[in-house]
């Protein structure tokens, strides 16, 4: 592959000309070799034109940070709509058919810069879930663990959470719910159980 021309568009993202083709990008943190990070280095801080033929190795190490450039841009443009856990990103990275290995470099360095962030979404997720659901911890852990995130980011996500939300008023909440569903009284605690809400607070909600 030969290249005329590398020009910097953002900090660590480079524009790159080939003779043959159309430009593309990357983002250095990407490249592994030394003397891709070179040629990046030298071929910028040129201001004229000056064609560099590069060997194999080269040009698979910079065409392979194109690519993990590319699969970042992907995962942007799901983060700029929703914040998302980083087992989700990847389900969805993944049925692009994006190789799994390119997934987990441009998510690590998501997660690095901030833009990714498990406990993040899982706080995201929590709010957004008490608007129609009236449920306990053990049962938001559960759902929160279904999507991938870690056990520390539950953990932190929901003592946040239930430091702002209380918990008797929740499964209040999830009493009169039962009560519009006219679900016999006989069956509130097994209800209230599964909805992950723990003995002692159903037992001073109920009064038994």
């Amino acid at each position: 592959m030969d290249i005329l021309r590398i020009k910097q568009i953002s900090s660590g993202v480079y524009e790159l000309t080939p003779d043959v083709g159309s430009a593309f990008f990357l983002r250095d943190v990407y490249l592994s070799l030394d003397k891709s990070r070179q040629l990046v280095i030298r071929m910028t801080s040129r201001l004229d034109v000056q064609q560099e033929t590069l060997d194999a190795e080269t040009g698979e190490d910079i065409l392979h940070a194109a690519v993990v450039y590319s699969c970042e841009k992907a995962a942007m443009s799901y983060l700029a709509r929703a914040e998302q856990s980083r087992a989700g990103l990847t389900r969805k990275l993944l049925a692009k058919s994006i190789d799994k290995y390119v997934i987990a470099q441009s998510l690590d360095y998501l997660e690095s810069v901030g833009y990714l962030d498990d406990y993040r979404f899982a706080g995201a997720w929590l709010r957004n879930r008490s608007i129609d659901h009236a449920e306990g911890r053990t049962r938001l852990a559960a759902e929160l663990a279904s999507r991938g995130v870690g056990r520390e980011a539950v953990k932190k996500a929901l003592d946040e959470f239930f430091d702002e939300v209380d918990i008797v008023e929740v499964c209040k909440k999830a009493v009169k719910k039962l009560e519009r569903k006219k679900v016999p009284r006989e069956k509130w605690y097994a209800s209230l159980t599964r909805s992950g809400f723990s003995h002692s607070v159903i037992k001073q909600v109920l009064q038994v």
